[in-house]
């Protein structure tokens, strides 16, 4: 039966300048001779994971926006998305604006890397950053939430204790916690229907190829990679981890070591 590899990419296999390491890309090769089945499982929009992946890299799968989207490599076609749509980001923006929380609204895939947002109360530094950074897909919107099939919305969290609370008073909803690849330390909210996931995605891959869960790996690095690192059995993540994380999961090197030839030495399939 064939197996599946599954890794997130940013501080996983992806380092913070932007490079991979050439000894984890032989593993995906080397994978791939095997007929086992690659995954890169990320929070990134399709659009952004276009961006630092080229053509021919090598795996087969990429499911993106955390699971909200599935994308076949070799075919280069999306073939799945889950939306969080229109009502639920209505209700999702009133509990923002509650707590004085900025936000983001994101398109429907596969224009999701595209968002509007309000101008902000507290301006938190990473909202700020964040619009800089993508200030050519943004949108600025009166508070106001205009109708559309959202794909996600995305919110900036001054403390884990707001997080909590808004986290309590939301519904229906699958909410995300994830760390700002920006500043790295910031807590970003990233709501979705409540289907996705990324183990969800990799189940859905899973189905397609015909494999059993018990043939997966998982490789990943914050808690956004929770979902997937707690539904499959063999699960790792990087030594640049969280320790909280490192203290639940079997450990591998950091970003910077190739994490994923450490596994192929050290575990493989």
């Amino acid at each position: 039966m064939k197996h599946l590899l599954a890794t997130d990419l940013d501080g996983t296999i992806l380092e913070h300048k932007g490079t991979f390491n050439s000894a984890d890309l032989e593993v995906l090769n080397q994978l791939g001779d095997e007929g086992a089945i690659r995954v890169v499982a990320t929070g990134r929009t399709l659009q952004s994971a276009l961006s630092v992946l080229w053509a021919d890299f090598p795996i087969d799968y990429l499911v993106f926006s955390s699971g909200a989207g599935i994308y076949c490599w070799k075919e280069k076609r999306i073939l799945q998305t889950r939306h969080l749509g229109y009502q639920r980001a209505k209700q999702l923006v009133a509990v923002f604006q509650k707590h004085h929380v900025e936000y983001t609204l994101h398109y429907p895939i596969p224009e999701n890397h595209l968002f509007f947002h309000p101008e902000g109360d507290g301006k938190h530094p990473d909202f700020e950053r964040y619009l800089q950074f993508n200030q050519a897909h943004a949108e600025l919107i009166n508070g106001l939430v205009p109708e559309m099939d959202y794909t996600q919305t995305l919110a900036f969290m001054p403390d884990m204790s707001v997080f909590q609370a808004i986290e309590a008073q939301v519904q229906d909803v699958k909410v995300v916690r994830a760390t700002s690849p920006i500043d790295g330390c910031s807590i970003w909210m990233e709501c979705f229907d409540k289907e996705v996931s990324k183990a969800n995605g990799i189940l859905d891959v899973c189905r397609l190829e015909n494999i059993d869960e018990a043939k997966v790996a998982v490789v990943g690095n914050d808690y956004n990679d929770l979902d997937m690192l707690n539904r499959f059995a063999n699960a790792f993540v990087v030594a640049n981890a969280p320790q909280e994380l490192k203290q639940q999961y079997t450990q591998l090197c950091s970003v910077v070591n190739a994490p994923l030839n450490d596994w192929k030495l050290r575990f493989s399939f």
